[in-house]
């Protein structure tokens, strides 16, 4: 008996020794494995705040410190449409000193010689719908000179101070200045406009921002143009600001000297848009407005229940509205910005031409990540086959409208509306010919004029003496086929020459910024720091 309860005794005792010995190691396990997370989350963060504060490399600014002269170029007229051979130019001190031939030209010592023999020079184009976001210097910016786009108007800047995401107008003029001063690679920021006005709800996304932002009624419409006179140019209206509150606010912007653009409000008709507007963005207000049930469209935004219902706008279009529309626009120089590749991308945003499209090398991933998000969206209301093929006969609609309007006598403006700088101006060029408009037509629409929406047609726009120096030179006819603006031999920005070397380094480096890992530590850095909803 005394035996058997010893051995019992001393199996217990090797039992609880086990087990001790288990739970040491197990304690022991799970004191490695915390200190391996530990490590690790502390090795993140330090890379992280490495990437944060590493420098990145900059784009380097051309300077041309002598005069100019292209020899036997081409030169695109882009006011009279006819096409000028051998001819010369001359610039010096930043400005086009002469177009000719060479027998009436005696040059200074000292020139910069390029040979335009068999070349063709247009007028450095524009983006008449541009968003400049507050990381654009850290990635693409560039593009917009390595694609001889020289002037953009920007739509929107930061509902207030310190956004992660939408400069502020003090922060575009910034770079506009350095852009100028051979500081920063970029493009003139020519039009700056607001934050936009979409009524109210948006304290619900967005906090800390003043009451008049919701612009529920005349009252804060007002306040809102006080807040931004003096800083932006132009006030940016959207989809469901209140009518009353719109109309408070044209009569406002109006007495402090400001511009009204952007989206033609849900509650308001076309014809009156285009009696209050400077500009009017996107093709397809055209089709929201020129179908039997846009009046009860309208009526619906005050119950809450608008909706694009495309299938019925297709159906039930009728031509004799659109004329309407148009003949206001022509009436009151209302300007069109059609912006079709954002439809482009709505109608076939599944499709390899937008997901496997070759200036997505440009995207940083972060960048391509919000944007594939709104592309999916997009998709995702009516992913039926009858449902993606009605978005593709919207946005072929749109193209026929465009053309139209542009007959009609509406003056049209290229504007991208993208998330890729410069290149994309092209792109909208050739949809503006699928549209219907001649090459011309296409490139005075981002030439001729974006300079006479901004009163600067003696500095842009053409080539000839008195200009702006700023030039593209092409290694194709544009006027043969406008495909042939991607020709791209070399630009001339504000007098400095870019040749095609310097527009390759450019290009190479926004492809090598689109896989920097510290680029992407800084933009996750803003977003910490101000945290916002969009």
């Amino acid at each position: 008996m005394e035996i058997k309860q010893w051995y019992v005794t001393r199996q217990c005792s090797r039992l609880s020794a086990a087990l001790g010995s288990k739970s040491m190691s197990l304690f022991r396990l799970l004191k490695r494995l915390a200190t391996y997370i530990l490590g690790a989350i502390a090795l993140v963060a330090l890379l992280f705040t490495i990437g944060v504060w590493w420098p990145e490399e900059k784009a380097q600014p051309v300077y041309t410190d002598f005069p100019i002269v292209i020899r036997g170029v081409n030169v695109v007229d882009t006011i009279g449409g006819n096409l000028l051979s051998n001819q010369t130019i001359f610039i010096n001190k930043k400005k086009i000193q002469f177009v000719g031939h060479d027998a009436e030209l005696s040059l200074p010592e000292k020139v910069i010689e390029i040979n335009g023999r068999g070349r063709f020079a247009i007028p450095a184009l524009w983006d008449m719908h541009a968003h400049i976001f507050k990381v654009t210097p850290l990635l693409d910016l560039p593009l917009y000179i390595a694609y001889g786009v020289t002037n953009v108007r920007d739509m929107t800047s930061c509902p207030k101070a310190g956004d992660p995401f939408v400069p502020c107008p003090e922060d575009l003029r910034e770079w506009n200045n350095a852009a100028l001063n051979n500081a920063l690679v970029g493009p003139r920021i020519q039009g700056i406009s607001s934050w936009q006005l979409n009524g109210p709800g948006i304290h619900k996304r967005m906090k800390g921002l003043p009451h008049f932002f919701g612009t529920e009624d005349q009252k804060q419409a007002r306040e809102f143009v006080h807040y931004y006179a003096g800083r932006v140019d132009a006030l940016k209206v959207y989809n469901y600001i209140p009518r009353e509150a719109y109309f408070a606010l044209v009569a406002e912007a109006k007495k402090v000297g400001l511009d009204v653009v952007g989206h033609r409000p849900h509650a308001v008709s076309a014809v009156e848009a285009a009696r209050n507007q400077k500009s009017i963005e996107h093709a397809r207000f055209i089709l929201h407005e020129s179908f039997s049930g846009s009046e009860a469209l309208r009526a619906s935004v005050v119950k809450g229940s608008w909706r694009e219902d495309r299938r019925a706008m297709l159906d039930q279009h009728d031509p004799e509205l659109a004329n309407d529309i148009f003949e206001a626009m022509k009436a009151n120089g209302t300007w069109y910005v059609p912006t079709h590749l954002t439809r482009r991308v709505d109608a076939y945003g599944e499709d390899p031409i937008i997901l496997e499209d070759p200036i997505l090398k440009y995207l940083h991933p972060l960048m391509k990540w919000q944007w594939l998000e709104d592309v999916n969206k997009t998709i995702a209301e009516d992913p039926s086959p009858e449902g993606r093929q009605t978005y593709k006969e919207f946005y072929k609609k749109g193209l026929e409208l465009t053309g139209q309007a542009h007959r009609a006598g509406v003056k049209v403006l290229a504007g991208t509306d993208y998330i890729v700088a410069g290149i994309t101006v092209h792109d909208e060029l050739e949809q503006l010919v699928l549209a219907g408009l001649s090459p011309l037509d296409a490139l005075r629409a981002a030439t001729v004029g974006p300079s006479e929406y901004f009163g600067l047609q003696d500095e842009f726009g053409e080539i000839k003496k008195g200009m702006s120096a700023d030039i593209v030179l092409l290694n194709k006819n544009p006027l043969v086929d406008i495909k042939n603006t991607k020709a791209i031999n070399s630009v001339i920005f504000d007098g400095n020459y870019y040749d095609r070397d310097a527009l390759d380094n450019l290009e190479a480096l926004v492809v090598k910024r689109a896989r920097s890992w510290s680029i992407a530590c800084k933009i996750l850095w803003e977003f910490i720091k101000n945290p916002v909803g969009y």
